[in-house]
This record gives C-alpha cells, sequence and structure tokens, in this order.
C-alpha cells in the first residue's frame, strides 16, 4: 500500500507537490492526468524517494520503512519519461550493473536479467551493445531496469512514449496483470489517451489533487455534458432524432456521422446506445471524442 498524508515537495524553492493526500491499495493501476506543471512527475519522484518532502507524511505500511534505500529501490520500480544516456557496453551487462546495485548476488544477477529482458521482449538481444538498440528498444529496456527486483510498486512517467505497438502491449499487460498479482501500477499521462485496463484516474493541477475515483467515467460528475462521435451508417439524421432527448446539442457531420453533447445527468454513454437499438438505429462506433478522461480534465482545469 501507499499512503500519502498532505505531502509537500519543493523545487528550487517553490511548492511542486501541495499537501497531496492519496491511498493506493495493492492490484490498483492508477493514471495521473493535468496540464503541464501539475506535479505529476514530482509525484513520481516523490514516490520512489529521488525527491525529499518538505512536509506531510508518505508512508509504505507493506513495505515497513522508506529510510532503507535498497529496500525501497528493490520495491519501486520506476521508468521515466526520457532515455538516459546509457554507458556504452551490452544489454545484459548493463541490467547485471543495476541489479548488484539493488544488492542482487550471483545467481541472483543472471535470473533477474533473463527474466525482465523476457519480460519486455528483448531476450534476443542479451549480448548486443546498447548503442545498438532503437529508442523504442531502449524504452523498454528501461522497464527491464524497473522489473529487475519483482517490485510491489510501478511507477511510469508518459509510459506509451516512445514505444512501438509491442512495447505498448506490453505496459497494457503490465498493467492488466497488477489485478491479478496486487502489484501497484501509478502513471502519469502528458495526455488522456488512456486505456481502459486502468482502475483509477486522478486529475492535478498546481500541484494538487484536485480529484480521484475509480476509472469510470460517469463518477466523475463534474462534467456537464459528454461529447461523443457516433457512427451511424446513412442514419445520422434518424440518431439525432432518437437521441434528442439525452442531449444538449448534436452536430451531424454527414449521413454517417453525429457528433453531440450528451446530458450527463441521463445517465453513462450506454443509455444512448441502448436508445438507438431500441429504435432500431445501425450503430457502426461510438466513442468519446476527445477520451473522456480530457474531457474530465478539461471540465476540472478550466479557470
Amino acid at each position: 500500500m501507499i499512503s500519502l498524508e498532505r505531502v509537500s515537495v519543493q523545487r528550487h524553492g517553490v511548492i511542486a507537490l501541495d499537501q497531496f493526500t492519496h491511498t493506493i491499495h495493492p492490484g490498483q493501476s492508477v493514471a495521473v492526468i493535468g496540464p503541464s506543471g501539475s506535479g505529476k512527475t514530482t509525484l513520481l519522484e516523490t514516490l520512489a524517494t529521488l525527491l525529499p518532502i518538505h512536509s506531510g507524511t508518505f508512508s509504505l505500511p507493506d513495505l515497513g520503512s522508506t529510510t532503507d534505500s535498497q529496500s525501497v529501490q528493490r520495491a519501486i520500480g520506476y521508468v521515466p519519461d526520457s532515455i538516459p544516456t546509457w554507458p556504452m557496453i551490452r544489454v545484459d551487462e548493463c541490467l547485471e550493473l543495476f541489479a548488484s546495485s539493488f544488492g542482487l548476488r550471483r545467481n541472483q544477477i543472471s535470473d533477474a536479467v533473463s527474466r525482465s529482458l523476457e519480460e519486455v521482449a528483448l531476450q534476443n538481444l542479451y549480448g548486443h551493445r546498447i548503442d545498438t538498440l532503437s529508442s523504442g528498444q531502449s524504452k523498454r529496456l528501461l522497464i527491464a531496469r524497473a522489473l529487475l527486483c519483482e517490485p510491489s510498486i510501478l511507477l511510469f512517467d508518459n509510459p506509451y512514449s516512445g514505444l512501438d505497438p509491442a512495447g505498448y502491449r506490453i505496459v497494457e499487460q503490465l498493467v492488466s496483470n497488477s489485478q491479478i498479482t496486487g502489484r501497484i501500477i501509478l502513471a502519469a499521462f502528458n495526455d488522456a489517451n488512456i486505456s481502459e485496463n486502468f482502475t483509477d484516474l486522478i486529475v492535478m493541477k498546481d500541484g494538487r489533487k484536485i480529484s480521484g475515483d475509480r476509472f469510470k467515467p460517469e463518477l466523475f460528475t463534474d462534467v456537464t455534458a459528454w461529447r461523443i462521435r457516433l457512427k451511424c451508417p446513412s442514419s445520422a439524421v434518424l440518431a439525432a432524432r432518437i437521441l434528442g432527448h439525452l442531449t444538449v446539442s448534436s452536430t451531424i457531420i454527414d449521413e454517417d456521422y453525429l457528433l453531440c453533447d450528451l446530458a450527463t445527468h441521463r445517465g453513462p454513454i450506454e443509455e444512448a446506445l441502448a436508445a438507438l437499438t431500441r429504435a432500431g438505429c445501425p450503430i457502426a462506433t461510438c466513442a468519446y471524442d476527445p477520451p473522456w478522461p480530457a474531457q474530465v480534465l478539461g471540465a476540472l482545469v478550466h479557470d
């Protein structure tokens, strides 16, 4: 478990995390969104114990202490947004150095390196020099480093940045598996394109948590209307008429597409789909436009 109680953190004398309070339980995967400068990266670096706390309390009850640096390094895997300058050595040698710094020894090191490379599908590059890796492979190597000690907590800063489709699926699988294994995952996003695999969503602004709840759009009641895009082949006009009592406004783009603002007090998007289905209106696709976390962000951080 992660427990933060009124935690404040300063960067260069400026408060970057302000009275932050939140508890994350095993098995939860939490997406964090907010405008630039909202404190997302500061939150991750605080949890990774890379930044000192100015005030408040940060504890890992399952770990016992956040002052034992080697225990924390083993329990928390951190994947930063940017790729560091790796030493010009082989992939396996690089991970061996990190494994050794985490306190692993002999067979533990070789086992950890082999396992972590397999988890990110880089086992075929075991003996390759790091400078031969692509940017996507380097990002996966960062993930492998974070997985060396099979941490109970994984922190991602902008997790999908620089990844190819295979790397994207690896992160998705880690998030999905967390609910089974009990691992905690906290991921900060620079955009709001977040997969449905996450269990919780936190919205930040100016270093503060302004909202946090389960990853369900209907729980974020600050949004007054959900914008959705519907593809109803040759039936956009019919769809607009059927949904008239559910919408705040609607725009017929062409005979196939309809863009509408769905009044949130009428219930989630499923109600609109049910109304169309009952009326026999064909539906090819239906999606929040932009994605619903982006709409939550827009509603909550609007000045």
